[in-house]
């Protein structure tokens, strides 16, 4: 190149392929709560224009970009994937009794060919209908053998998947037929399980799940105030005020005449694990 054109080019930009780089995302593309930046694999230069070319493997694609930050130090491909692994090849000596080129080609397709996927029984799995307290809805349950519980076809369809079963659509039936009466069904629910031989622990937690999700959770403070469970909602808002304070989050001043003062707003909802934070 010096030759052709009477000046040496610069090859400051070159780096190595395969190297891990970092992508800038720009402001308008993101919002506070991202990253920002993308990690990925250099693979080479920007064709129309000046930049690299960098693979994203959770996005699939290739992206030019010359805001990029690319570490040499770091094998791109090992950091994100892993250690490439490899295979030991050992030959074997065929048996002088195999000579039969036909029986050698169907051993062979038949160890190449998939398992065929075992035929579903759904007499051995438990439909249950349940109601909501405060709502006409009916959540419709599947138990398989491996007392799973199955919210929807798709559930259904993962599952057999999983366990290399048959899944034929049809078979499954997830819309309510009853309506909800809600006391009268629930104890025909709860004899229905009692009758079935389906895990009672399982049975324990989908109650539990079921009283949670049909408890009432209030959006505002005034709906705090006539909720059957007020003190509980006082006592939380209590003691999330007091751990505030503790932690001195503000200061408290004088407004000024020109300053607008902003209020708060209360986010309730209820825990399902005492140790989410």
């Amino acid at each position: 190149m010096e030759i052709w054109s009477g000046h040496k080019p610069s090859i400051r930009h070159c780096r190595t392929f395969g190297s891990l780089a970092y992508v800038y995302v720009p402001t308008v593309n993101r919002n506070k709560l991202q990253t920002k930046y993308k990690i990925g694999i250099l693979v080479g230069y920007a064709v129309n224009r000046r930049g690299y070319r960098v693979w994203l493997p959770k996005e699939r694609k290739v992206v030019e970009s010359i805001h990029v930050k690319i570490d040499e130090t770091k094998n791109g491909v090992k950091t994100l994937f892993g250690e490439v692994k490899h295979y030991d090849y050992a030959i074997y000596q065929l048996d002088q009794n195999l000579n039969n080129e036909s029986d050698c080609r169907a051993q062979d397709e038949k160890s190449s060919s998939p398992k065929t996927p075992s035929p579903l029984d759904i007499s051995t799995w438990i439909r249950l209908e349940k109601p909501r307290k405060k709502s006409k809805r009916i959540d419709v349950y599947y138990y398989p053998p491996s007392k799973e519980r199955l919210r929807s076809i798709n559930d259904v369809k993962i599952y057999c998947a999983r366990n290399k079963l048959e899944f034929d659509p049809n078979q499954f039936n997830f819309k309510p037929t009853t309506t909800n009466t809600r006391f009268k069904e629930k104890t025909e629910c709860d004899n229905e399980t009692s009758s079935d031989s389906v895990d009672e622990a399982s049975f324990v937690n989908d109650i539990f799940q079921n009283e949670i999700y049909m408890t009432e959770i209030p959006k505002t403070f005034k709906e705090t105030q006539i909720s059957p469970d007020k003190e509980k909602w006082d006592d939380a808002m209590s003691e999330e005020i007091k751990l505030m304070q503790n932690r001195e989050v503000w200061d408290i001043v004088e407004p000024k005449s020109n300053m607008k003062v902003l209020g708060c707003r209360w986010v309730y909802n209820i825990k399902h694990d005492e140790k989410i934070m």
